[in-house]
C-alpha cells in the first residue's frame, strides 16, 4: 500500500495508531509536548524551529536542517519551545535497518545533519516544497518514504563510522563531539561560494581550533580546509561538466580569485586542467 500523508497541527497526548504502511506527516506545531509512538523506524526532520526528544532517558536536540533517526521501540516524547515546522516519516516495518538500544554508539536514536548527504538534501528539498504547499504532500509521500526507507542505511553507517573514528572513551562523549562536528560540516556544505576559516568553523562547532582539526580529520578523513576545498572543486566540476559556463565563471561561483587560481587547484585535485577534465566527462 502506498504511503499516506497527513498534516499535524495539534500536540498529541497519546500516539496515533499505526496501520502498518509508511506515512509522511507535515507537522506545524505551537510550543508544547507530544507523545510519539515508535512501532516502526522513523525519520524526523526540522525545517524551522527546534525539537527536543526524550528517548529512553536520553535528551536529543534537533535543530533546523537536522534529522533524527528513531528506531522502533517504546513511545517517546517530543517538545518544542517555539513554533516548529518539520516532517516525520514512518518507514514501515521493513523500511529501514534496526539499530536497537544495544548499539553502544548510536543507541535507538541519534541526530545528524541533512545537508551532508544526498539523501538528506533530497529530504530537505522535498520538505520545503511540502511546507510551502501541503497540497502536494499526497503525491510526493510514496516516493519520499520509499526512497528514504531504501537509502537511510548509508548515512546511518557513515555517522557510525565517523563516531568510531573518535577516540573519546564514553559513547555519550563521542555523540556530543560528532554532533558538534556535524554542525561544522553542514556549515561547510552551506558555504561553497567562499573559503571558510578554521576560526569561523571552530566557532560554529564550539570547539577549539586544535580539537576541531584533530577530531574532524579522525571522523571524516580529511582536515576541515581540505574537506571544504574538495566540496568547492566538486561544485565547480559539476558546473563545468554541465556546460553551464566558463572556467572564470566557475571560479567566481566557488569564491576563487580567478581562472588561474581555480585551474591550479583543479589540476591538483582532479589531475587535469578544468577544460581537459570537462571534455573527458563529455
Amino acid at each position: 500500500m502506498a504511503a499516506g500523508f497527513t498534516v499535524m497541527e495539534e500536540h498529541l497526548e497519546q500516539p496515533r495508531p499505526f496501520l502498518g504502511e509508511g506515512k509522511l506527516v507535515l507537522s506545524r506545531l505551537r510550543p508544547g509536548r507530544s507523545m510519539i509512538g515508535a512501532p516502526v523506524p522513523s525519520v524526523k526532520m526540522v525545517l524551522e524551529g527546534e525539537e527536543n526528544y526524550e528517548v529512553d532517558g536520553r535528551a536529543i536536540r534537533v535543530r533546523p536542517g537536522e534529522l533524527l533517526y528513531l528506531d522502533a521501540g517504546a513511545d517517546c516524547a517530543g517538545v518544542n519551545r517555539t513554533t516548529t515546522i518539520g516532517l516525520c516519516l514512518m518507514l514501515g516495518s521493513d523500511g529501514a535497518p534496526a539499530l536497537h538500544d544495544a548499539d553502544p554508539l548510536l543507541g535507538r536514536a541519534f541526530a545528524f545533519s541533512a545537508r551532508t548527504s544526498p539523501l538528506g538534501r533530497f529530504l530537505l528539498d522535498q520538505g520545503r516544497c511540502i511546507a510551502n504547499d501541503p497540497s502536494c504532500g499526497p503525491a510526493l509521500a510514496p516516493e519520499i518514504v520509499a526512497r528514504v526507507g531504501a537509502a537511510i542505511a548509508e548515512p546511518i553507517q557513515a555517522c557510525r563510522s565517523a563516531m568510531e573514528g573518535l577516540d573519546a572513551a564514553k559513547p555519550s562523549t563521542r555523540r556530543d563531539i560528532f554532533q558538534r562536528l556535524e554542525r561544522a560540516r553542514a556549515h561547510l556544505h552551506d558555504h561553497l561560494d567562499r573559503a571558510v576559516s578554521q576560526a569561523e568553523l571552530a566557532s560554529v562547532a564550539r570547539l577549539s581550533q586544535f580539537h576541531l582539526a584533530r577530531y574532524f580529520k579522525r571522523a571524516f578523513g580529511a582536515a576541515p580546509i581540505a574537506y571544504h576545498r574538495g566540496l568547492r572543486l566538486e561544485r565547480a566540476a559539476a558546473y563545468l561538466s554541465a556546460g553551464e559556463g566558463s572556467v572564470s565563471q566557475a571560479a567566481a561561483l566557488i569564491g576563487y580569485s580567478d581562472a588561474v587560481a581555480l585551474s591550479h587547484a583543479f589540476r591538483k585535485h582532479f589531475g587535469a586542467a578544468p577544460q581537459q577534465w570537462a571534455r573527458a566527462q563529455g
